[in-house]
């Protein structure tokens, strides 16, 4: 058998490269019978799956654990897991994470953690693939973000059936509800906003949806008055979307929830994020779940 070894900044099709699972290396032909087996999974949400925390202390994916897809930027080829996960994947009037001087708000994030941990776990490689923007609630992802999101998708799905990988499972990881609770929906509307939302992804070949858990207000920290409400009932209205979250998860066997960021409120660096140890730690966790 022969094993050619190679790692370099990008990983393009080519006629041979090595795989290795559980320390077994072998060459995989892309006109032949062997290919590289993966998980394709969507990184979808708001702020605190774009992440918002320091690339510096965010967990160091091996090498070997996984690549991003940047169907925007670099649909070529697939890349090494690096932080900011998702940096340059943006479309305007579409999937958009920039500030208002033009600076990409994409910081550290948990999708190093997942795709880690499930390496380590289960031996098997994700191709990651960025869809999250920043303040999104679910009226506007059905209608501005769910098509660009899905787009992204199948642009995966081809280019790796095109070079020859074997795609397994397909899932989403889906981290949003802060800006659901600022706009103070109920129960009821965010269960259905998220069921059509995801049914779609489903409709596209996604298997299921490992849900992370919405959050505090950080009312520790702010318990003032902001637009009538103090930082506690904020956080009341989130708490109906963590309900809704749990009884959707509950309800529907194609939600799991995998982790939460409720227990990290200590770990906020301001009203609605987190410093990168929460990431990390949530990361791990719904790595583990997946």
């Amino acid at each position: 058998m022969v094993v050619r070894l190679v790692w370099a900044e990008s990983i393009r099709p080519a006629d041979t490269y090595p795989v290795d699972y559980g320390g077994t290396e072998m060459l995989l032909d892309r006109n032949g019978t062997d290919r590289e087996h993966v998980d394709l999974v969507v990184f979808a949400g708001q702020s605190n799956m774009s992440g918002r925390g320091t690339v510096a202390e965010a967990i160091l994916c091996n090498s070997l654990a996984g690549y991003e897809y940047k169907a925007v930027s670099r649909p070529g080829e697939l890349l090494p897991v690096r932080e900011p996960f998702g940096l340059g994947e943006d479309r305007e009037g579409a999937i958009w994470d920039y500030d208002s001087e033009g600076c990409s708000k994409r910081a550290g994030s948990m999708v190093s953690a997942v795709i880690d941990t499930y390496y380590s776990l289960s031996g098997r490689r994700i191709v990651g693939v960025s869809a999250s923007v920043g303040g999104s609630d679910t009226v506007q992802w059905k209608e501005l973000y769910l098509a660009d999101a899905i787009d992204r998708l199948e642009k995966a799905k081809g280019f790796l059936l095109e070079s020859h990988y074997g795609i397994d499972k397909i899932f989403i990881v889906w981290c949003q509800g802060e800006s659901d609770g600022d706009a103070g929906r109920t129960v009821e509307e965010y269960t259905a906003n998220t069921r059509e939302i995801i049914g779609v992804f489903q409709a596209h070949g996604v298997e299921r949806c490992f849900l992370v858990q919405t959050g505090h207000y950080n009312y520790v920290e702010y318990p003032g008055t902001v637009n009538g409400l103090t930082g506690r009932e904020w956080d009341q209205r989130y708490g109906t979307i963590r309900m809704a979250q749990e009884a959707l998860c509950r309800q529907d066997h194609g939600f799991v929830l995998a982790a939460s960021l409720a227990p990290y409120i200590h770990e906020m660096k301001d009203q609605f994020h987190y410093n990168q140890k929460a990431y990390n730690m949530a990361g791990n966790r719904d790595g583990r779940l997946c």
